[in-house]
């Protein structure tokens, strides 16, 4: 069951645990406006949500088009205004996002026979600006864990709504993970003098250690050093690390 809990005021983040690892989204409360930021894996996800956005005028953001960060738009009211993405989450609607709800449900029909798959409305390239009243979101590109990932920044708390750009114990690489950018983006908001916390959809929330933290495992990957692991992995995460090692490994075959 999805906890919904007040951050701060004008703040909620919709924290859920699934199999082998947690998942976080947010509500984000203006004067004028409100934004749903990642809607979670399932529509039943978004039921201790549908309340606080009910009658109010709502968007709806998905960081990226992975099945644990958008599946639950089903589940709310549908008064949302516009859903925005990047340009290349809503190619995905054309591939691998049907492809994984079919995978899904041939395993566990029942499960997600309630999962409708609703696409992005209103896409961007590199940047979106929000406003919210009062308060803004401010949406950057930050290709890493996947090529559609974005951040959410919101200036007047500083506050960076991370996805899955951040993570704890470390992130997930992909094959396609452009992982140099990726770096040079984190580095980029770590030395932002705005921000002061980052609240990732995987892990806890924290400050800029989380991000020097991710910078650090990702360089360690690039150059094919060990990093500092905790003990207590799950195996979810034991099976992660070895599948970065080897996607490093395969895009700097002979290095």
């Amino acid at each position: 069951m999805t906890k919904l809990n007040e951050f701060r005021k004008g703040l909620w983040l919709t924290e859920l645990q699934l199999e082998g690892f947690d998942v976080r989204g947010a509500v984000i409360a203006g004067s004028e406006r409100m934004v749903v930021w990642d809607s979670l894996s399932h529509p039943r996800d978004m039921y201790s949500v549908y309340s606080l956005v009910s009658g109010s005028h709502f968007d709806i953001v998905y960081s990226h088009a992975d099945w644990d960060h958008f599946w639950g738009t089903a589940g709310l009211p549908d008064n949302w205004g516009q859903i925005i993405a990047h340009d290349k989450s809503l190619a995905r609607f054309k591939n691998d996002v049907p492809a994984k709800l079919q995978e899904m449900r041939a395993k566990h029909p029942d499960q997600w026979k309630q999962v409708v798959l609703v696409e992005p409305t209103l896409t961007f390239k590199q940047e979106l600006t929000l406003y919210l009243g009062g308060v803004t979101l401010k949406l950057k590109y930050l290709p890493g864990h996947t090529l559609d990932c974005l951040v959410g920044f919101i200036p007047q708390w500083g506050i960076l709504l991370a996805g899955d750009t951040v993570e704890t114990p470390f992130p997930v690489v992909n094959d396609d993970s452009p992982v140099s950018q990726w770096i040079a983006s984190l580095e980029h908001w770590r030395d932002n003098p705005e921000l002061q916390t980052v609240i990732p959809a995987h892990g806890p929330t924290g400050g800029r250690e989380l991000l020097e933290n991710n910078i650090s495992y990702l360089r360690n990957l690039l150059e094919g050093r060990n990093s500092d692991l905790p003990d207590a992995l799950t195996d979810f995460y034991k099976e992660t690390h070895e599948a970065n090692i080897k996607h490093l490994a395969d895009q700097n075959p002979g290095s």
